[in-house]
């Protein structure tokens, strides 16, 4: 053999040593592009619309839950309006259709009002806007701690009464055109933010929705501005119609700024007034925190509302 041929065998082939080199990774690539694309889980019976406000220029997105054989019947239904549906309309759908078979609440249509997040590419960027346009739409009043704790680029806090418009004028015209829902049954369900907005739509525009689940409502707010609104309401009326469940978790009082304390508070305020019109349940939840509270606020409540 001479040193040229030795040479050669000694020192393999360059570029098949190259080609063995990526075949594992080749083949690994393709099988990643061969596993197929699962589909993302889904709730029956639900459909998801969009809605752009003229009021604030915000697109909303709208979660609708529709009873069982919806399509096959003609009647109608009475609705239940839930905020921060991007975090609850899961929940809410499926814990009254538990109800629902149970002939425990009557057959409802659910409207939850969410955000568009899915175009931002990382859960930072999602929640941080959710929980800006969320403080803006909730909260009456425009207190510079909150926008520090919860703003985002010019989203500030002090937007509900241009939400409470576009739930009047835009939302509810728009659902009691696309879908069979009764116009004078109408629930809505707050928590948190969103019970403090609850509570601030009964005090505005009372009789507007006839019933409330408000859970652990942020009554501190503003230095509890929120107190204010109902004085200056029951200045001005003497009687006040719906019917209110409100909760707190017993947990949150020293954690979430009294929240039971206030919760309490409002209420004494509230029987005092002697409404003739006016009905409310209050229940401390036992060992709940803030953010436990939500499911049982939520089933406690459909079923004083609604239970037969």
């Amino acid at each position: 053999m001479t040193k040229q041929s030795q040479l050669t065998a000694r020192v393999p082939n360059i570029g098949f040593t190259i080609l063995l080199t990526f075949i594992p990774l080749l083949i690994n690539a393709q099988a990643k592009k061969a596993q197929p694309a699962y589909p993302s889980a889904t709730i029956i019976n639900t459909e998801q619309r969009q809605l752009i406000s003229k009021l604030n220029n915000q697109e909303y997105e709208l979660y609708i839950s529709l009873p069982d054989n919806y399509a096959q019947g003609d009647s109608t239904y009475q609705v239940i309006y839930l905020t921060d549906a991007n975090q609850y309309f899961g929940l809410m759908t499926d814990m009254a259709r538990g109800l629902q078979w149970g002939s425990e609440m009557p057959e409802v249509i659910i409207v939850g009002i969410g955000y568009p997040l899915n175009s931002f590419k990382t859960d930072d960027e999602r929640w941080s806007k959710w929980l800006a346009w969320r403080m803006r739409d909730l909260s009456p009043t425009n207190t510079p701690q909150m926008d520090k704790d919860f703003g985002n680029e010019n989203i500030k806090s002090g937007g509900a009464s241009t939400f409470l418009q576009f739930i009047e004028q835009e939302l509810i015209p728009f659902v009691e055109k696309n879908y069979r829902a009764k116009s004078k049954d109408r629930t809505f369900v707050g928590f948190s933010l969103g019970g403090l907005f609850g509570l601030y739509s009964l005090f505005q525009k009372p009789g507007f929705f006839q019933n409330y689940i408000i859970g652990s409502p942020s009554i501190w707010s503003d230095d509890k501005v929120i107190l204010q609104v109902e004085k200056t309401y029951a200045d001005n009326h003497k009687d006040l119609t719906g019917r209110v469940f409100m909760s707190a978790g017993e947990l949150e009082e020293e954690i979430n700024s009294g929240m039971v304390r206030n919760m309490l508070e409002l209420n004494s305020i509230l029987k005092n007034r002697q409404y003739k019109s006016f009905h409310t349940d209050i229940a401390i939840l036992e060992g709940e925190t803030h953010m436990s509270a939500p499911s049982v606020c939520f089933q406690r409540g459909l079923r004083y509302l609604f239970r037969k």
